[in-house]
C-alpha cells in the first residue's frame, strides 16, 4: 500500500515555492498526502515572509477522486485566506476538465502540459 503514496517534493524558496506531487491523489493515499503538503504550507508560512505564491506541479497525476478534489479545494482555500497565488500544473486533460467542472479554474491558475 505505501507503493501508492505518491512522494512530495519542495522546490523554489523565496517569493515562489513549487510542491511536485508525485502521482494519483486517491482516497487511499490523500491522508498521507495532505499532511506532507500541510507541513510545508505551515512551515513556509511561519518560515518565509516573502512567500507569495504556490506551484502545485501535479503533471504526474493520471486520476485525482472526489476525495482528492476535495483536498485541492482545501489547499485552495488554505492560501488564498493567507493572500497566496496558486498555479497547478496538470498533464491530463481529464484532470484539466475536472477543475473546470468544480470551478477550481477560477481560484487558481491551471495550466495544461503536454496537450
Amino acid at each position: 500500500m505505501n507503493a501508492s503514496i505518491p512522494q512530495v517534493s519542495v522546490a523554489g524558496a523565496g517569493e515562489e515555492i513549487t510542491l511536485v506531487i508525485g502521482g494519483n491523489i486517491l482516497s487511499t493515499n490523500v491522508q498521507e498526502v495532505r499532511q506532507k503538503v500541510l507541513d510545508v504550507l505551515n512551515q513556509n508560512e511561519t518560515g518565509n515572509p516573502l512567500w507569495k505564491r504556490l506551484h502545485l506541479d501535479l503533471t504526474a497525476a493520471q486520476m485525482i477522486d472526489s476525495t482528492g478534489l476535495n483536498f485541492l479545494v482545501a489547499v485552495t482555500r488554505h492560501v488564498k485566506k493567507r493572500g497566496i497565488e496558486l498555479k497547478i500544473s496538470v498533464s491530463s486533460p481529464n484532470i484539466s476538465k475536472s477543475f473546470n467542472f468544480i470551478r477550481l479554474n477560477r481560484q487558481a491558475e491551471i495550466v495544461l502540459i503536454g496537450s
